[in-house]
């Protein structure tokens, strides 16, 4: 297996990706990504890559929280995680069944996405609502 680094910070990015479309044409073409970043699991997801998403706030916190709202279940404590069960996520990704998994959680978050912005245009059009400045 060849590790390939991905930087998803545009501001100061070492690895030599200067788009985001550039970071997401990589990620696309991974066969499972190792993440300690929210836009890692994010795009990992979009695209339909497996991710084991490894938290580094002790007890876990953003990223956790944004991979246990898709349901997926390869999240750990960098605290915690051991080298066993990173060796069982690394080879659970590598099969077709993951792939699977991360479009069905794609979809989810999709529909996700899709019912926020419903609630987010009626919440602005309801009748009544006055503009704030």
């Amino acid at each position: 297996m060849a590790a390939i680094p991905i930087d998803t910070r545009l501001d100061a990015n070492k690895t030599g990706l200067r788009t985001a479309a550039e970071i997401e044409s990589v990620i696309a073409r991974m066969d499972l990504v190792l993440t300690t970043r929210l836009h890692g699991l994010v795009l990992s997801m979009k695209n339909r890559v497996p991710a084991i998403v490894i938290d580094p706030v002790a007890g876990g916190a953003k990223v956790s929280r944004q991979a246990a709202a898709l349901g997926w279940p390869l999240i750990f404590d960098a605290d915690t995680v051991t080298d066993r069960q990173l060796q069982e996520a690394f080879d659970y990704c590598r099969t077709e069944d993951a792939r699977q998994q991360a479009e069905i959680y794609r979809r989810r978050a999709v529909q996700a996405l899709e019912q926020l912005r419903i609630e987010f245009v009626d919440s602005m059009t309801k009748p009544g609502r006055t503009a704030s400045r």
